[in-house]
Formats: C-alpha cells, structure tokens, sequence
C-alpha cells in the first residue's frame, strides 16, 4: 500500500498553532491502527476554495495518483480536500478513475464503500453552503460600508493614502500633482489649435519636465484618462453600477471637474 495524509489550513496563523498537528496526529494514529505504511503527510497552508490546479499540495498529491505512487490519501476531514463542492468531486473522482482509495476520519468515510458515496455529496454540499455564507456576509459588509460612505474596494486613488490607522487620508504631494492635472488639463483645452491628443501629449511633457510620477514611474496616457475622470476626487464614489457621496476630503472642485470633462 502505498498511502499518503494530506493536512491543511489556510492561513499561516493557522499554520502556528495546533490545527496541523492536530491533523497529521490524527492522520498517523489512525495508519497505526490499521496497519497502513503512510509515506508522507503533505502539508498546506492555502484556501480550500483554490481550484485543483493553484493548490501545490493537491496538485502534488494528484501527481503521485498519477504516476502510480499513490493508491492511498488519508486526511482527517473531508474539506481538507477542499470546500468548493465541484473541487472537492473533481479530485474524489480523479482518484477513483485511478483505483485510490480515500479515507477521512472524521466522518468515517472510505471510498472503497460504496454507503459513503452518498454521504460524500451531502457533506460537500454542507461545506459549500457554509463558504457561500461566509462570502455573503463579507459582500453584505462591504455593501453596507460602501452605503456609509467608506471605501470598499480596489485600489486606493492616486492623491489618497493610508494613515498608520489605515484610515484613507489626502496625500499632500500627489494630491497637488492631481490639482495640477486638472488645472493644466483647462488651460490646454481653451487652445483651439490643439487636438484632444496634443493636449494630453503637452500635459505629459510638462508633468515629465517638473519631475512629477505616478507611483514611481512617467505618467502614461491612460494615467491622465483614469485621473480626469475619477469622480472620487469631487466626493463621489461609484461600486457595481451604483454612486454615493464619500466622507473623505476631496481634492479638487466639482465646477473644475465638470469643466474639464465636459471638454
């Protein structure tokens, strides 16, 4: 027999305390038991809602399956396998169209009986409810936050930073380049002679001349476009097709704002 454990969790926090000794103790003791020569236990430290290709510990052990080094994987509970019903069934039926048996202790399931099939699907299903719980509640938070008027996602906005409270706060030398921007962004506009092309090449020239960067590095074209039209700078923040005014300071008038988008 050839047989492996496969131990999880998915944060290093978890990592640290007694979640994978727990589990490899387990996985060990009950090898013991039934005489089973257990080669390895394969330890990961990753979400269980991964798909089978980005898990390195699955993938590892579905490699062994292959190559014929693996007849055997032991884990203490089902969901360590993972918590997406349709993963976890991928790699359950991988293993049975490679003659690998699988056995979870906790819920005494041994896929060389043919009664756990059933109790397989129900506990996947359970496991998937729950991880579609958790993702509602963090939705429904992040919705609420946004309908408060706080940031709930992506990335922050050039001109914003985080404070050592990890509250969003102006940023004093981007916001004045954001200001700049607009403003240089008008008086362009006003020259008849130029194209909305040359103005944005002009403007790149001058921030380039007067040393100012985006994140380290020359503004780009596309820089310009996102900054111009990004309404969080007038107090106004858009999430999933929907708009509510912000509590953060804002940096540059509505009246610029509109001038220089209705150009």
């Amino acid at each position: 027999m050839k047989a492996y454990g496969l131990a999880r969790v998915s944060t290093i926090g978890q990592k640290e305390n007694t979640s994978l000794s727990f589990q490899t103790k387990r996985i060990y003791d009950y090898a013991n038991l039934f005489d089973i020569d257990v080669i390895d236990i394969i330890i990961e430290t990753e979400s269980g809602a991964k798909s089978l290709q980005n898990r390195s510990g699955l993938s590892k052990l579905k490699q062994l399956v292959k190559d014929g080094e693996c007849d055997t994987i032991i884990v203490n509970k089902i969901d360590r396998l993972g918590r997406s019903l349709l993963n976890g069934l991928l790699f359950l039926k991988y293993c049975e169209e490679h003659a690998t048996r699988v056995v979870s202790i906790a819920e005494n399931i041994d896929t060389d009986n043919s009664q756990s099939k059933l109790l397989i699907n129900i506990l996947w299903s359970i496991a998937e409810h729950e991880r579609d719980m958790i993702k509602s509640r963090l939705e429904d938070g992040r919705q609420k936050r946004f309908n408060d008027g706080y940031k709930c996602y992506g990335q922050t906005s050039f001109g914003y930073k985080k404070n050592h409270k990890g509250e969003l706060v102006v940023d004093d030398s981007e916001s004045e380049i954001v200001k700049y921007i607009f403003k240089r962004y008008l008086t362009l506009s006003k020259m008849s002679n130029l194209t909305k092309t040359k103005r944005t090449q002009k403007l790149l020239k001058s921030l380039k001349s007067k040393g100012y960067k985006f994140r380290g590095k020359d503004f780009s074209w596309w820089n310009i476009k996102d900054i111009i039209s990004n309404s969080f700078y007038v107090g106004v923040m858009k999430w999933k097709g929907s708009q509510t005014n912000h509590n953060y300071d804002t940096i540059v008038s509505k009246r610029l704002f509109n001038l220089v988008n209705a150009v």
